[in-house]
């Protein structure tokens, strides 16, 4: 109770000083608007906006408990509270975004152009035709400049403008091309150590690819870029590199009406096209590897290794990993492709190196042990991170010591991957199918984000308010293992349905959907999370806290994300997606 007690203070502390400042800034606003030339358009959109994010007053009273005890009470203050601090930090940062000017590049949705979208495969096929067979190609590059002693290139995670001090393993781009001869065009599943990549520099990497194919006759149905999430790789969004710098700069820019990066920002801006050009060339180098082989697969338990922080996914119910296994003809090098939940973040925030985590390990092992190649892909990760780890670091050095924990874990990953049964032969079949959305942001951070030019989505103007065209997609190997691909950081729940949290709901509602993994009949289907994009986190509509680190306990941060609604509407729009084209 006293735990409660003072969480109540705090937070009604936060919302006196968010009022003070909120009220400020609106009066300043509105006192600056007249003095513009188009102060009372201005002033109407001021308005407008706020009106907009204030929920309505039975909002602040969503999810409360029955008062049966003293605890109980103090909860439900405190969930009033924050539904009113969650209230006044929307129309702040509304406020701001309004006022704000928008960047010269943001354009109608009109004009977007579909030439780097690959809409998949026109027809789902339940059978192989004669002559069809696997061909898979593999390659691996550095991402990391050749420049970096420089000490320019900055770490991402978060806001913390950190900029590397030195390397602790690598971060790579690993690719996996593959093709069931059919004729309907080969799938690329490429990973980048990486907290994220924007589908900006996504579809620029396609752009680059789709030439090459072009130049060689090649027929590609689906070019897939994913982010294994990796904490401790070189910001490749743009999100931990001078946030208050852009604020400043970036508002002078849009109101000139100048596009391009901005002034000091060179290493950064080459860091990206340096990622993306590498990006391309593995992906060609793949290609140019391609041979025949027979394709596996096999689904591991690795839960023993997995935890959930907010103590809400049981062991039980932590996602398995989905494995491929490709076994060449020639008897050159096999290849595994898994997809992993577990967040590589074995090193601390204060870390300054580059590290690609467990991922790195798990590579060098399967290498050592194998001489195989490894592409991994992140699955539903939400706060699902390491557990059950304690290694003896007797006799280890600093550095050794460092790194003892990831080490670890991509050793037993690696262990679990090449020692699994992999007796599912799968046939020669490809299905796989892609849809644009359009995304219109809930939550004004985003759009402040974007406004700032923190990260390089591309927005547009719609008929009422902005959005960003994203995409999501499903795939399928051998009409037994499915993966469904999305472009935000997924919880396990939005997947693997309600249930695997229990009755943990935060405004009261129901989450609609039932388990993904039965989305298709008779395939296993798995979550890809970060693929061809980063949204930020994916949450079941009724577990939207927004500012959950505020409360903690089972609650996370979604400040992060697009807003309350982004779970259902991706699940919504991949179940029309599976609707449209398995028939």
């Amino acid at each position: 109770m006293k735990k409660s007690f003072l969480k109540i203070i705090s937070l009604f502390l936060s919302l006196t000083l968010v009022f003070s400042i909120s009220s400020t800034g609106v009066m300043a606003a509105e006192n600056e608007s007249v003095q513009l030339p188009s102060s009372e358009a201005l002033a109407d959109k001021v308005t407008e906006g706020a009106i907009s994010s204030i929920r309505t007053v039975g909002s602040l009273f969503e999810g409360l408990e029955p008062v049966d005890s003293g605890d109980a009470f103090l909860n439900n203050i405190l969930k009033v509270l924050y539904n009113a601090l969650n209230v006044i930090v929307e129309v702040l940062v509304k406020t701001i975004c309004t006022i704000y000017p928008d960047p010269a590049g943001w354009k109608d949705l009109a004009d977007h152009s579909t030439d780097t979208f690959l809409e998949g495969r026109d027809e789902y096929k339940t059978s192989a035709n004669a002559g069809n067979c696997w061909s898979l190609g593999y390659s691996s590059r550095s991402l990391i400049p050749d420049d970096f002693e420089s000490g320019k290139y900055y770490l991402g995670r978060d806001l913390m403008n950190k900029k590397a001090e030195g390397i602790y393993d690598d971060m790579r781009i690993r690719v996996a091309v593959l093709d069931d001869n059919s004729g309907d065009g080969a799938v690329v599943l490429g990973a980048i150590d990486a907290l994220g990549v924007t589908s900006t520099d996504v579809r620029s990497i396609r752009a680059g690819v789709l030439e090459y194919c072009k130049q060689e006759g090649i027929a590609v149905s689906s070019i897939n870029i994913m982010s294994t999430h990796a904490h401790s790789a070189l910001d490749t969004q743009g999100v931990s590199t001078e946030f208050f710098y852009k604020l400043f700069v970036s508002s002078i820019q849009n109101l000139l009406g100048i596009q391009g990066e901005l002034p000091f920002m060179e290493a950064p801006a080459y860091f990206k096209q340096y990622f993306v050009e590498q990006s391309i060339i593995a992906v060609t180098e793949a290609f140019e590897d391609m041979e025949s082989g027979s394709l596996y697969y096999d689904s591991i338990d690795a839960s023993e290794y997995i935890k959930d922080k907010r103590d809400l996914v049981s062991k039980e119910d932590i996602p398995e990993i989905a494995a491929l296994y490709f076994v060449p003809d020639s008897g050159s090098e096999d290849t595994y492709i898994a997809d992993i939940t577990c967040h590589p973040t074995s090193f601390s925030a204060s870390n300054g190196l580059v590290a690609s985590d467990y991922i790195y390990y798990i590579d060098e092992y399967i290498k050592a042990q194998e001489g195989a190649n490894f592409v991994m892909i992140q699955g539903a990760c939400g706060q699902l991170t390491r557990d059950n780890i304690d290694v003896d670091t007797t006799g280890m050095d600093e550095w050794e010591e460092k790194g003892a924990d990831t080490k670890f874990l991509g050793e037993t990953f690696g262990e679990f991957i090449i020692s699994a049964e992999y007796e599912t032969e799968l046939d020669p079949i490809i299905n796989v199918h892609h849809k644009e959305i359009v995304i219109t942001p809930e939550n004004s951070i985003l759009a402040l984000a974007c406004e700032i030019n923190l990260v390089n989505n591309q927005v547009y103007y719609l008929e009422d308010g902005v959005g960003i065209i994203s995409e999501m997609g499903y795939l399928e190997f051998g009409n037994k293992v499915g993966f469904a691909l999305f472009p935000g950081e997924f919880y396990p729940e939005v997947f693997w349905g309600h249930e695997i949290i229990g009755d943990t709901t935060w405004d009261g509602s129901d989450w609609q959907y039932a388990s993904l993994a039965d989305s298709v009949e008779g395939v296993d289907v798995y979550c890809v999370s970060l693929a061809n994009d980063a949204l930020g986190y994916v949450l079941t509509d009724d577990n939207f806290a927004f500012m959950g680190h505020i409360i903690g306990e089972g609650i996370a941060d979604e400040v992060l994300s697009v807003g309350k609604h982004t779970g259902s509407y991706f699940v919504s729009n991949y179940l029309e997606l599976l609707d449209s084209y398995i028939k």
